[in-house]
């Protein structure tokens, strides 16, 4: 029962954040700043998820090893690979398949 109660609550906590601005700003315009604010937001988070992982994938320390190679080498071809290329599969394929390639020409997997 107690196990019911926690995936409830937790279906809680996750849907109501989500659904409460709808509720409240349904029936407004938002203006065109907050329009513009809220179109960057996506590409920011991503990019503060996405950085450090690149930049610091071992022990959160920014160092050029061989172990760190592959992240830093597959995040610069997937950067450049995404600027030239639309589809998201190819571009996400060209990223993985440098990231495995290096890591196997290096030894370090």
């Amino acid at each position: 029962m107690s196990m019911l109660l926690l995936i409830l609550g937790m279906g809680l906590a996750t849907f109501a954040p989500r659904y409460v601005p709808l509720l409240v700003f349904r029936d407004r315009e938002l203006p065109a700043d907050v329009k513009t604010f809220l179109g960057y937001l996506p590409a920011a988070l991503l990019a503060a998820i996405a950085v450090p992982s690149v930049l610091a994938p071992v022990d959160n320390r920014v160092e050029i090893t061989v172990v760190t190679i592959p992240y830093l080498v597959a995040g610069l071809v997937t950067l450049v690979t995404g600027l030239f290329v639309e589809r998201f599969m190819i571009v996400w394929t060209v990223g993985l398949a440098v990231f495995f390639g290096l890591r196997w020409w290096l030894g370090a997997m």
